[in-house]
């Protein structure tokens, strides 16, 4: 947590590792690298657990959402604006604060999104205090399966037998693999969404940013801090993108994560009946988190026209959830029961089978 910093640095024009030459296309790359990365993310797959919601399919959904966001951020060299005519929609510094010209960045925010689960034990941070002190001793009491889930990734990131991965990320260059670090350890924190310090950071550089407190500094500086704050929301609305999305994906997600909270319920890890207030919290959670989101990500501009479409999912997700979500829950609940009932039933006749053999 300590190392989670205000303002990250973004580069002018982007790094280009020594060893690949300018323009050099993803498929040329060596073949050692490529198999390292491969190799890499088999085995972060492998350390996710068999949760309901927080596995490695929801690490990938979460990624494939974060492309996106990349995607629709406003690239300059296709608006036809340049840094020269910065005063026209499109321009680098008016709207893509230079995410589009750095690619460790646009790197860095897909890594984030593979790894930010990574462990993940299947119940919140504040269950974990109490399940787990030496974690919550290691981590502070604050944040402790993101920094987790980042310390994992990262140390085996720096494994000897990912060298060539991390040449072709950073090259030779221990500027540019800290700066890979400093982005993911923002990146990675921004999805604890619930610890109260790290919120007010974040409330406090987007009023800095776009608000009503917008600071006097140098034009670097305005750029990497409205940079800074804009992939950190991504990753926030990348892990979340069920909600902004049609309905039957939100629909899917948000019933595995029932089933998640329910059976840490039922395992005795929790005290609280997650069916007893799902239905209100879901109402809760789009109306002072998820709409607010999608908001910004209209607010601060770098997604041009396509910022809408997150918030008309958002409110269009909202309704109906209003609507139908009472009886949903009960849906949930008899679907979990039912799985529960079959799970135990198979585990009687095996039992029985290994008595008898």
């Amino acid at each position: 947590l300590d190392e989670v910093k205000e303002v990250i640095s973004i580069s002018n024009c982007g790094f280009q590792p020594s060893h690949m030459p300018p323009d050099e296309p993803l498929e040329k790359l060596n073949k050692v690298a490529k198999t390292q990365l491969h190799d890499y993310v088999s085995t972060i797959a492998a350390m996710y657990k068999d949760n309901a919601f927080h596995n490695f399919e929801h690490a990938s959904q979460v990624a494939m959402a974060e492309c996106k966001l990349l995607s629709r951020v406003v690239n300059p060299k296709l608006s036809g604006v340049s840094d020269d005519n910065p005063e026209g929609h499109g321009s680098t510094l008016h709207d893509s604060y230079g995410i589009t010209s750095d690619p460790l960045v646009q790197f860095a925010c897909v890594f984030s999104a593979l790894i930010h689960d990574v462990d993940h034990p299947g119940v919140p941070n504040s269950t974990l205090l109490s399940e787990n002190e030496a974690m919550a001793q290691t981590y502070g009491k604050r944040s402790m399966a993101e920094q987790q889930s980042f310390d994992l990734a990262w140390n085996l990131l720096m494994d000897a037998r990912f060298n060539e991965l991390k040449l072709a990320i950073c090259g030779d260059n221990t500027d540019e693999l800290n700066r890979f670090r400093q982005i993911l350890i923002n990146v990675v924190l921004a999805t604890d969404v619930m610890d109260k310090d790290l919120n007010e950071l974040r409330a406090k550089r987007w009023d800095r940013s776009f608000g009503t407190s917008v600071v006097e500094e140098a034009k670097k500086d305005k750029i990497d801090r409205k940079a800074t704050v804009v992939i950190e929301h991504m990753i926030q609305a990348a892990d979340v993108a069920h909600t902004m999305q049609h309905w039957h994906i939100y629909h899917k997600w948000n019933s595995r994560l029932f089933s998640e909270m329910y059976s840490a319920y039922s395992a005795g890890r929790t005290t609280e009946n997650p069916a007893e207030g799902w239905y209100e919290g879901e109402l809760g959670f789009f109306d002072t988190y998820i709409i607010p989101l999608a908001k910004k990500l209209d607010e601060c501009g770098v997604f041009g026209v396509a910022s809408s479409e997150y918030l008309s999912y958002a409110e269009r997700n909202r309704m109906e959830w209003e609507d139908k979500g009472k009886f949903i829950v009960e849906e949930y609940l008899q679907e979990y029961k039912a799985a529960s009932d079959a799970v135990a039933s198979k585990d009687t006749i095996m039992e029985d089978d290994e008595r008898e053999g």
